[in-house]
Protein backbone atom coordinates (compact mmCIF):
# COMPACT_ATOMS: atom_id res chain seq x y z
CA UNK A 1 0.00 0.00 0.00
CA UNK A 2 1.48 3.28 -1.05
CA UNK A 3 2.15 5.77 1.66
CA UNK A 4 -0.09 8.80 1.57
CA UNK A 5 0.50 12.14 -0.15
CA UNK A 6 -1.57 15.35 0.32
CA UNK A 7 -2.21 18.38 -2.23
CA UNK A 8 -2.99 21.62 -1.61
CA UNK A 9 -5.38 23.40 -4.13
CA UNK A 10 -6.32 27.25 -2.93
CA UNK A 11 -7.85 29.90 -4.17
CA UNK A 12 -10.47 28.14 -5.66
CA UNK A 13 -12.99 30.89 -7.14
CA UNK A 14 -12.44 33.34 -4.22
CA UNK A 15 -9.13 34.91 -3.52
CA UNK A 16 -9.18 35.90 0.07
CA UNK A 17 -5.42 37.74 0.31
CA UNK A 18 -3.73 39.93 -2.57
CA UNK A 19 -1.50 38.58 -4.71
CA UNK A 20 1.18 40.11 -2.95
CA UNK A 21 1.27 37.17 -0.40
CA UNK A 22 1.44 34.74 -2.68
CA UNK A 23 5.03 34.04 -2.30
CA UNK A 24 4.53 34.20 1.47
CA UNK A 25 1.94 31.76 1.24
CA UNK A 26 3.67 28.83 -1.22
CA UNK A 27 6.32 28.89 1.37
CA UNK A 28 3.92 28.43 4.55
CA UNK A 29 2.23 25.33 2.46
CA UNK A 30 6.50 23.72 1.99
CA UNK A 31 6.91 24.58 5.81
CA UNK A 32 3.75 23.04 6.54
CA UNK A 33 5.01 19.66 5.33
CA UNK A 34 2.16 19.92 2.18
CA UNK A 35 3.69 17.40 -0.72
CA UNK A 36 2.14 19.39 -3.57
CA UNK A 37 0.75 22.75 -4.79
CA UNK A 38 -1.57 22.46 -7.45
CA UNK A 39 -3.53 25.15 -9.82
CA UNK A 40 -6.02 24.35 -11.61
CA UNK A 41 -6.74 25.94 -15.11
CA UNK A 42 -9.91 28.36 -15.65
CA UNK A 43 -11.10 31.17 -16.62
CA UNK A 44 -12.48 32.94 -13.62
CA UNK A 45 -10.96 36.54 -12.18
CA UNK A 46 -9.90 35.08 -9.56
CA UNK A 47 -8.26 32.08 -11.07
CA UNK A 48 -4.53 33.20 -12.38
CA UNK A 49 -2.90 31.44 -14.95
CA UNK A 50 -1.37 28.48 -13.72
CA UNK A 51 1.64 28.57 -15.72
CA UNK A 52 3.17 31.77 -14.38
CA UNK A 53 1.52 30.76 -10.96
CA UNK A 54 3.34 27.44 -10.72
CA UNK A 55 6.83 29.03 -11.89
CA UNK A 56 6.92 31.56 -9.37
CA UNK A 57 5.67 28.18 -6.70
CA UNK A 58 8.82 26.74 -7.61
CA UNK A 59 11.17 29.85 -7.68
CA UNK A 60 10.25 30.50 -4.09
CA UNK A 61 10.37 26.79 -2.59
CA UNK A 62 13.04 23.68 -2.33
CA UNK A 63 10.62 20.69 -1.97
CA UNK A 64 7.29 21.97 -2.58
CA UNK A 65 6.06 19.61 -5.67
CA UNK A 66 4.20 22.20 -8.19
CA UNK A 67 0.61 20.65 -10.84
CA UNK A 68 -1.66 21.78 -12.73
CA UNK A 69 -4.88 20.33 -11.54
CA UNK A 70 -5.56 20.22 -14.67
CA UNK A 71 -4.65 21.54 -17.85
CA UNK A 72 -7.45 21.75 -20.58
CA UNK A 73 -6.70 20.21 -23.58
CA UNK A 74 -8.94 22.30 -25.08
CA UNK A 75 -7.15 25.67 -23.88
CA UNK A 76 -4.00 25.63 -25.58
CA UNK A 77 -2.19 23.15 -28.50
CA UNK A 78 0.15 20.27 -27.24
CA UNK A 79 2.76 21.98 -28.43
CA UNK A 80 2.36 24.94 -26.47
CA UNK A 81 1.51 22.62 -23.26
CA UNK A 82 4.75 20.53 -23.73
CA UNK A 83 7.18 23.47 -24.10
CA UNK A 84 5.04 24.59 -20.65
CA UNK A 85 5.81 21.37 -18.83
CA UNK A 86 9.07 20.92 -20.37
CA UNK A 87 10.28 24.55 -18.63
CA UNK A 88 8.34 23.62 -15.40
CA UNK A 89 10.15 20.48 -14.66
CA UNK A 90 13.39 22.36 -15.44
CA UNK A 91 12.64 25.44 -13.40
CA UNK A 92 11.12 23.67 -10.63
CA UNK A 93 14.49 20.98 -10.49
CA UNK A 94 12.05 18.11 -11.19
CA UNK A 95 9.39 19.27 -9.13
CA UNK A 96 6.46 19.44 -11.45
CA UNK A 97 3.71 16.85 -11.98
CA UNK A 98 2.31 17.76 -15.65
CA UNK A 99 -2.11 17.05 -15.28
CA UNK A 100 -4.12 17.24 -18.12
CA UNK A 101 -7.50 16.53 -18.79
CA UNK A 102 -10.33 16.33 -21.69
CA UNK A 103 -11.90 19.66 -20.57
CA UNK A 104 -15.53 20.03 -18.71
CA UNK A 105 -16.00 23.63 -17.58
CA UNK A 106 -19.13 24.82 -19.91
CA UNK A 107 -18.92 27.91 -18.55
CA UNK A 108 -15.19 28.67 -19.83
CA UNK A 109 -15.81 27.32 -23.36
CA UNK A 110 -19.04 29.85 -23.91
CA UNK A 111 -16.91 32.71 -22.26
CA UNK A 112 -14.05 32.11 -24.72
CA UNK A 113 -15.91 31.28 -27.31
CA UNK A 114 -14.54 28.13 -27.87
CA UNK A 115 -16.49 24.85 -29.48
CA UNK A 116 -17.49 22.38 -26.31
CA UNK A 117 -17.71 18.99 -28.52
CA UNK A 118 -18.76 16.19 -26.96
CA UNK A 119 -16.76 14.45 -24.67
CA UNK A 120 -15.75 11.45 -27.03
CA UNK A 121 -14.02 14.12 -29.30
CA UNK A 122 -12.57 16.17 -26.38
CA UNK A 123 -11.44 12.69 -25.41
CA UNK A 124 -9.90 11.69 -28.79
CA UNK A 125 -8.22 15.26 -28.89
CA UNK A 126 -6.75 14.82 -25.13
CA UNK A 127 -5.06 10.97 -26.14
CA UNK A 128 -3.63 12.76 -29.60
CA UNK A 129 -2.17 15.16 -27.48
CA UNK A 130 -0.69 13.31 -25.00
CA UNK A 131 0.94 11.87 -27.80
CA UNK A 132 2.34 14.62 -29.17
CA UNK A 133 3.34 15.64 -24.92
CA UNK A 134 5.10 12.26 -24.31
CA UNK A 135 7.16 12.76 -27.78
CA UNK A 136 8.36 15.95 -27.20
CA UNK A 137 9.25 15.18 -24.12
CA UNK A 138 11.30 12.50 -24.73
CA UNK A 139 12.45 12.58 -28.93
CA UNK A 140 14.91 14.81 -30.38
CA UNK A 141 12.07 15.38 -32.73
CA UNK A 142 8.44 14.37 -33.04
CA UNK A 143 6.11 13.53 -35.81
CA UNK A 144 2.12 13.02 -35.43
CA UNK A 145 -0.54 12.76 -38.13
CA UNK A 146 -3.60 12.83 -36.20
CA UNK A 147 -7.43 13.12 -36.87
CA UNK A 148 -6.96 16.53 -34.65
CA UNK A 149 -3.31 17.83 -34.75
CA UNK A 150 -0.71 17.13 -37.19
CA UNK A 151 3.33 17.39 -36.09
CA UNK A 152 5.96 17.77 -38.50
CA UNK A 153 9.47 17.44 -37.04
CA UNK A 154 9.05 19.72 -33.55
CA UNK A 155 12.17 19.70 -32.06
CA UNK A 156 12.40 18.42 -27.87
CA UNK A 157 10.41 20.89 -25.69
CA UNK A 158 13.23 21.42 -23.76
CA UNK A 159 16.94 20.28 -22.95
CA UNK A 160 15.84 17.90 -20.23
CA UNK A 161 18.08 15.16 -19.36
CA UNK A 162 17.66 11.65 -20.82
CA UNK A 163 15.59 9.70 -19.38
CA UNK A 164 13.78 12.39 -17.49
CA UNK A 165 10.74 14.30 -17.69
CA UNK A 166 7.83 15.32 -15.42
CA UNK A 167 5.48 12.75 -14.38
CA UNK A 168 1.95 12.91 -16.49
CA UNK A 169 -1.15 13.42 -14.44
CA UNK A 170 -4.26 12.45 -16.25
CA UNK A 171 -7.81 13.41 -14.15
CA UNK A 172 -11.28 12.65 -15.58
CA UNK A 173 -14.40 10.61 -14.38
CA UNK A 174 -15.95 8.66 -17.51
CA UNK A 175 -14.94 5.40 -18.59
CA UNK A 176 -13.40 6.61 -21.45
CA UNK A 177 -11.08 9.54 -20.56
CA UNK A 178 -9.87 6.67 -17.56
CA UNK A 179 -9.12 4.03 -20.02
CA UNK A 180 -6.80 7.06 -21.73
CA UNK A 181 -5.44 7.79 -18.31
CA UNK A 182 -4.72 3.63 -18.12
CA UNK A 183 -3.11 3.98 -20.89
CA UNK A 184 -0.53 6.82 -20.87
CA UNK A 185 -0.83 8.58 -17.57
CA UNK A 186 1.96 8.15 -14.35
CA UNK A 187 -0.85 9.22 -11.97
CA UNK A 188 -4.40 9.32 -12.13
CA UNK A 189 -6.98 11.95 -11.19
CA UNK A 190 -9.70 9.97 -10.33
CA UNK A 191 -12.73 12.87 -11.12
CA UNK A 192 -16.26 13.27 -10.96
CA UNK A 193 -17.77 12.97 -13.71
CA UNK A 194 -19.67 16.50 -15.13
CA UNK A 195 -22.33 15.96 -17.50
CA UNK A 196 -23.52 19.20 -19.72
CA UNK A 197 -21.88 21.66 -16.31
CA UNK A 198 -24.05 19.69 -13.69
CA UNK A 199 -22.12 20.22 -10.81
CA UNK A 200 -24.57 18.61 -8.38
CA UNK A 201 -25.87 15.81 -10.51
CA UNK A 202 -21.98 14.52 -10.37
CA UNK A 203 -21.55 14.87 -6.64
CA UNK A 204 -24.86 12.74 -6.15
CA UNK A 205 -23.21 9.98 -8.25
CA UNK A 206 -19.67 10.29 -6.48
CA UNK A 207 -19.97 7.54 -4.08
CA UNK A 208 -17.45 5.32 -3.20
CA UNK A 209 -18.69 2.43 -4.94
CA UNK A 210 -18.25 4.62 -8.12
CA UNK A 211 -14.64 5.44 -7.52
CA UNK A 212 -13.79 1.87 -6.75
CA UNK A 213 -15.34 0.89 -10.49
CA UNK A 214 -13.61 3.95 -12.05
CA UNK A 215 -10.09 2.60 -10.56
CA UNK A 216 -11.31 -1.07 -11.63
CA UNK A 217 -11.81 0.74 -15.32
CA UNK A 218 -8.24 2.29 -15.23
CA UNK A 219 -6.32 -0.81 -14.05
CA UNK A 220 -8.13 -2.44 -16.94
CA UNK A 221 -6.98 -0.40 -19.52
CA UNK A 222 -3.57 -0.41 -18.46
CA UNK A 223 -3.30 -4.28 -18.38
CA UNK A 224 -4.86 -4.40 -21.74
CA UNK A 225 -1.83 -1.70 -23.08
CA UNK A 226 0.91 -4.12 -21.79
CA UNK A 227 1.04 -1.69 -18.36
CA UNK A 228 1.73 -2.71 -14.66
CA UNK A 229 -1.38 -0.74 -13.22
CA UNK A 230 0.50 -1.24 -9.92
CA UNK A 231 3.03 1.57 -11.27
CA UNK A 232 0.41 4.14 -11.65
CA UNK A 233 -0.53 6.33 -8.35
CA UNK A 234 -4.02 6.79 -7.33
CA UNK A 235 -4.95 10.78 -6.60
CA UNK A 236 -8.40 12.26 -5.93
CA UNK A 237 -9.15 15.98 -5.18
CA UNK A 238 -11.47 16.92 -1.91
CA UNK A 239 -13.05 20.14 -2.99
CA UNK A 240 -15.25 20.81 -0.05
CA UNK A 241 -13.07 20.11 3.46
CA UNK A 242 -13.37 21.69 6.47
CA UNK A 243 -12.61 20.73 10.40
CA UNK A 244 -15.72 21.70 12.26
CA UNK A 245 -16.99 20.64 15.66
CA UNK A 246 -20.47 21.23 13.56
CA UNK A 247 -20.38 18.74 10.12
CA UNK A 248 -24.01 18.72 10.37
CA UNK A 249 -24.55 22.68 9.23
CA UNK A 250 -21.38 22.33 6.83
CA UNK A 251 -23.24 19.40 5.07
CA UNK A 252 -26.56 21.15 5.08
CA UNK A 253 -25.06 24.18 4.04
CA UNK A 254 -23.06 22.51 0.65
CA UNK A 255 -26.24 19.99 0.22
CA UNK A 256 -28.60 23.30 -0.60
CA UNK A 257 -26.29 24.88 -2.47
CA UNK A 258 -25.58 22.15 -4.90
CA UNK A 259 -29.30 20.84 -4.65
CA UNK A 260 -28.52 17.67 -2.93
CA UNK A 261 -29.97 15.88 0.11
CA UNK A 262 -27.59 16.15 3.16
CA UNK A 263 -27.65 12.37 3.06
CA UNK A 264 -25.97 12.23 -0.58
CA UNK A 265 -23.68 15.60 0.61
CA UNK A 266 -22.59 12.71 3.29
CA UNK A 267 -21.78 10.00 0.87
CA UNK A 268 -19.82 11.82 -1.65
CA UNK A 269 -15.66 11.16 -0.80
CA UNK A 270 -15.39 14.91 -2.65
CA UNK A 271 -17.19 16.52 0.52
CA UNK A 272 -15.19 15.75 4.24
CA UNK A 273 -16.53 17.90 7.06
CA UNK A 274 -15.78 16.84 10.81
CA UNK A 275 -12.86 16.79 13.19
CA UNK A 276 -9.21 15.85 12.60
CA UNK A 277 -9.90 11.95 13.16
CA UNK A 278 -12.93 11.72 11.91
CA UNK A 279 -11.46 12.93 8.46
CA UNK A 280 -8.39 10.72 9.08
CA UNK A 281 -10.42 7.39 9.07
CA UNK A 282 -12.47 8.44 5.97
CA UNK A 283 -9.00 8.97 4.30
CA UNK A 284 -8.01 5.68 5.32
CA UNK A 285 -10.97 3.86 4.48
CA UNK A 286 -10.59 5.41 1.37
CA UNK A 287 -6.86 4.24 0.62
CA UNK A 288 -8.00 0.88 1.58
CA UNK A 289 -11.41 0.73 -0.49
CA UNK A 290 -10.01 2.25 -3.49
CA UNK A 291 -6.28 2.36 -3.47
CA UNK A 292 -6.23 5.93 -3.77
CA UNK A 293 -3.37 7.28 -2.11
CA UNK A 294 -2.60 10.89 -3.23
CA UNK A 295 -5.44 13.61 -1.57
CA UNK A 296 -5.62 17.43 -3.13
CA UNK A 297 -7.65 19.57 -0.55
CA UNK A 298 -9.52 22.95 -1.66
CA UNK A 299 -8.24 24.85 1.18
CA UNK A 300 -8.02 28.66 1.62
CA UNK A 301 -7.19 30.50 4.63
CA UNK A 302 -4.39 30.26 6.27
CA UNK A 303 -5.80 29.17 9.56
CA UNK A 304 -7.54 26.12 8.23
CA UNK A 305 -4.56 25.28 6.27
CA UNK A 306 -2.57 25.23 8.92
CA UNK A 307 -5.08 23.30 11.21
CA UNK A 308 -5.60 20.65 8.38
CA UNK A 309 -1.58 20.34 8.51
CA UNK A 310 -1.75 19.38 11.84
CA UNK A 311 -5.04 17.19 12.78
CA UNK A 312 -4.70 15.31 9.09
CA UNK A 313 -1.72 15.63 7.47
CA UNK A 314 0.74 14.98 10.26
CA UNK A 315 -0.76 11.76 12.36
CA UNK A 316 -1.38 10.11 8.94
CA UNK A 317 2.23 10.22 8.29
CA UNK A 318 3.17 8.14 11.67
Amino acid sequence: MRHFRFGIMPYIGSWTRPMSEWVKSVRQYEELGYDTLFQCDHFYKTTYDPVAMLASAAVATEKLRIGSLVFDVDYRHPVVLAKAAATLHLISGGRYEFGIGAGWQVRDYVNAGIRFDRPSVRIERLEEALQIIQGMLTQEKTSFDGKHYKIKDIEKAGDLPDGERPKIMVGGGGRKVLSVAGRHADIVGVNMSVRSGDLGGAVRRQTVERLSRQVEWTRAAAEEHGRDPDEMELQMHVPWVKITDEPDSAYEGVAESLGLTVEEARACPKIMFGSGPEIRGRLRDLRKDTGINYFSFGLNDAESISEFAGSVMKPLRK
